[in-house]
């Protein structure tokens, strides 16, 4: 079985979770991965992420995604 890297104390689904309870939905976060399986795309989103990307991430759909984020906050 292959082992995922992590963080040291914990692993980015916990410290999105971690972040959503303290902060609620305010700050936008985005996972860069390289796991894409349909699998690794709901664990983020149940995590608290609101977009998944697998690496190497294309500058300009990070760009997209905060830009859309940057407009729905701002209505």
């Amino acid at each position: 079985m292959m082992r995922r890297a992590s963080l040291p104390e914990l692993d980015g689904y916990d410290l999105a979770r971690a972040l959503r309870a303290q902060h609620g939905a305010d700050p936008t976060l985005i996972a860069a991965t390289g796991y894409g399986e349909q699998k690794d795309r709901l664990r983020a989103a149940d995590a608290g992420f609101n977009c998944h990307f697998v690496k190497p991430v294309s500058v300009h759909d990070l760009v997209l995604v905060l830009d859309q984020r940057v407009v729905s906050s701002a209505h």
